[in-house]
């Protein structure tokens, strides 16, 4: 189950539901005793533009998106146009036209107590999205998700087309993506990203986009998704075993001071109102440590305007995480992944005509998942139960190491694209016409800046193409 609407018999009601995780996205507007709802918000900004009706930026959307690097559910770039938020629906009454309610929900699913209970589950639910009238494949990097969903299609005979890429200057992956492809008898498809490849893809994306998203590794992934599309039409990926297994180098520390969500802090004010300045983020990284403050950790962490955010932006990132009640050890699993990597997949894959599904966020797996958490981190080793199932398929050696990833080194990408650093200009000068406050140090040395905070400088492009994108006439 995805995003999907239904009307009752008599047409009299609507329903609106998206699924467990936030696989797909819902967008929806109640204006004057009408809803409307699109899979896309450029739907909605579109139906507004035709219908003379002007749309208003979100001033508390964009803090929080200076802050995460995304917009999380229910907020949008728009005052009047929401998100549904994951396991939840929308009832809308079209005899009385009355405000929709929203009304969140549970799946139950069978319960497992043991590892290999777990892993036979993860073995029948994979096996399960391979159910297709049209050619599947699988997107296959040699980490421990792709690697144990390609290892289960070899233990029961299935060979599919596996697509693979090598991202330029990453080439320490190589190793263990040939060894295990090997092993599993893999016919793979390799494909090489580098500037030349972001060059030829970016006008495509940034054209499409129309929710900003700080996640450059969108990039590559649109990219293997072009070149798999040409041979199958859906695939599936092991998006969300970081999030659910906690595979992240910082979910180590956040163990380490796990504890309930805190507030805005004196040391928040203190890190908001400093300049940047050399090691600012690694210190404060230290200090939100050592007061045990874990979100600040968090943030600090992930943030692509680590070190530039303002006081209130921080503010209202922190308050609205402590208001959502998540521990967080679960920030990536119920923020980072539904409004970042669901969406940049969901993004990647549509726009290439593809569907991509993702095994790992069956519903069966993820309710169980969380029956197992004192072994996720067993040993100081991220992932450590799925890195221990993946061992009943493939040798320790090839399981037990660590993996790049897609994320490309903007670095590189500003100093040699044609595109990143005059867009970067017209965005600046979109957003000082907005009367939007950038960073001093980003209008006086722009090179410097981007240096410094290449992520951040990413995160304002694409801001800018959303705004472009969704207020098209």
């Amino acid at each position: 189950m995805f995003a999907f609407a239904i009307y009752d018999k008599n047409k009299s009601r609507l329903c609106l539901f998206r699924d467990h995780m936030g696989i797909k996205p819902l967008y929806y507007a109640y204006k004057n005793g009408f809803l409307s709802f699109s899979s896309e918000l450029k739907g909605l900004t579109s139906l507004f533009s035709v219908q003379g009706v002007g749309l208003e930026p979100d001033p508390g959307a964009l803090e929080f998106y200076a802050v995460f690097g995304y917009i999380p559910s229910p907020y949008t770039l728009y005052h009047d146009i929401a998100k549904l938020p994951k396991s939840s629906w929308l009832f809308f009454d079209l005899a009385t036209k009355a405000p929709p309610k929203i009304f969140s929900y549970s799946l139950r699913d069978v319960a497992v107590t043991t590892r290999n209970e777990f892993m036979q589950l993860i073995e029948e639910r994979t096996l399960e999205h391979l159910a297709s009238d049209v050619p599947v494949g699988v997107f296959f990097s040699g980490g421990t998700d792709s690697s144990l969903i390609a290892s289960i299609l070899h233990k029961y005979g299935i060979n599919l087309k596996a697509f693979s890429i090598q991202m330029r200057g990453k080439e320490e992956d190589a190793y263990y993506f040939t060894e295990i492809s090997k092993r599993l008898g893999l016919h793979t498809e390799m494909h090489s990203f580098g500037v030349k490849e972001f060059d030829e893809i970016y006008p495509t994306v940034m054209k499409n986009i129309d929710e900003p998203i700080s996640d450059n590794s969108i990039f590559p992934t649109y990219y293997l998704s072009k070149k798999a599309a040409e041979e199958v039409k859906v695939v599936l990926s092991g998006e969300g075993g970081d999030e659910l297994f906690l595979g992240y180098p910082r979910n180590l520390a956040l163990e380490r001071i796990r504890g309930k969500a805190e507030g805005y802090t004196l040391l928040d004010a203190l890190y908001t109102h400093l300049p940047f300045f050399r090691g600012k983020n690694f210190l404060f990284e230290r200090l939100f440590m050592w007061t045990r403050q874990p979100v600040s950790y968090y943030l600090v962490h992930m943030s692509p305007s680590r070190g530039f955010a303002s006081s209130a932006a921080w503010h209202h990132a922190k308050e609205l995480i402590v208001e959502s009640g998540v521990e967080p050890l679960a920030l990536d699993r119920e923020f980072y992944l539904e409004n970042n990597l669901l969406k940049k997949i969901d993004m990647a894959t549509s726009y290439a005509s593809i569907e991509g599904r993702v095994p790992l966020l069956d519903r069966g797996i993820v309710a169980n998942a969380s029956r197992f958490n004192q072994f996720h981190l067993e040993g100081g080793v991220l992932k450590a139960m799925l890195k221990k199932i993946l061992t009943q398929y493939l040798p320790p050696e090839l399981v037990y190491r660590g993996k790049s990833g897609f994320g490309m080194d903007l670095h590189q990408y500003f100093k040699e694209s044609r595109y990143l650093k005059q867009d970067l200009e017209r965005a600046i000068a979109f957003f000082t016409k907005k009367g939007m406050l950038l960073p001093k140090h980003l209008l006086q040395r722009q090179d410097v800046f981007i240096q410094r905070s290449p992520n951040y400088c990413f995160s304002l492009i694409s801001l800018y193409y959303a705004f472009q994108n969704t207020q098209k006439r």
